[in-house]
């Protein structure tokens, strides 16, 4: 009777430890999908950014497994500057989604060193032929200063990207409106929920798709 007891103890324990492994991968899968592609090497894609952009689940959205997500929470775009090499260059990817400046805003950094760091960034990009994509400063939230700064940027933005044949992505078109993000695709103020992150996946896969990637 007792072995029976233990058996059966055995058996459960055994069932809880394997539904706590599925549970645990399936709440961390991206974070094992991107060791998975750390250790693998030789990314084709890089997300660099901010946290809007760490925050997006990139393997699972684009689904593929050669996406590496190299973004840099509460980082400015004077780190992704200082930082472009080891995180993006030294990967060799064929391309780079990049997306920031809204941290730059936010403390108050001039459009003049803004505009210059972002270009030295994608110059860096373009010089070791890796091909930079830009998705545009995304709006925040009934924030009328950080939207003028934002449309100021972006202005910048496109007009680099159209001199240099570089393609971007808008975004404001589909989650924003006239006083900034839509609350529908945004869990606070600045960052995003999961239906503007498809929303975002969906025109990244587009453009890999243009560029055969």
């Amino acid at each position: 009777m007792k072995i029976k007891r233990l058996l059966a103890l055995s058996i459960i324990l055994n069932i809880l430890l394997i539904g706590a492994g599925i549970i645990f991968a399936y709440v961390y899968r991206d974070k094992i999908l991107q060791r998975f592609v750390s250790l693998k090497g030789n990314p084709a894609i890089v997300m660099y950014g901010n946290s809007i952009t760490a925050q997006g689940k990139w393997v699972e959205l684009l689904g593929r497994t050669d996406v590496m997500n190299n973004a840099l929470p509460g980082m400015s775009t004077y780190h992704f500057l200082q930082l472009v090499q080891t995180h993006v260059i030294d990967l060799h990817p064929k391309i780079c989604f990049i997306k920031g400046g809204i941290n730059d805003i936010t403390v108050g950094v001039s459009q003049e060193k803004l505009q210059a760091n972002y270009q030295a960034i994608l110059e860096k990009l373009l010089k070791n032929h890796i091909d930079p994509v830009v998705t545009l400063t995304i709006y925040e939230q009934n924030d009328p200063y950080s939207k003028k700064e934002v449309d100021a940027l972006n202005h910048f933005l496109i007009q680099f990207c159209d001199d240099h044949n570089i393609a971007y992505i808008d975004l404001n078109h589909s989650i924003s409106d006239s006083t900034g993000l839509k609350a529908e695709y945004a869990v606070d103020k600045t960052h995003l929920n999961e239906k503007a992150y498809r929303i975002w996946a969906k025109e990244i896969s587009a453009v890999l798709k243009q560029k055969g990637i």
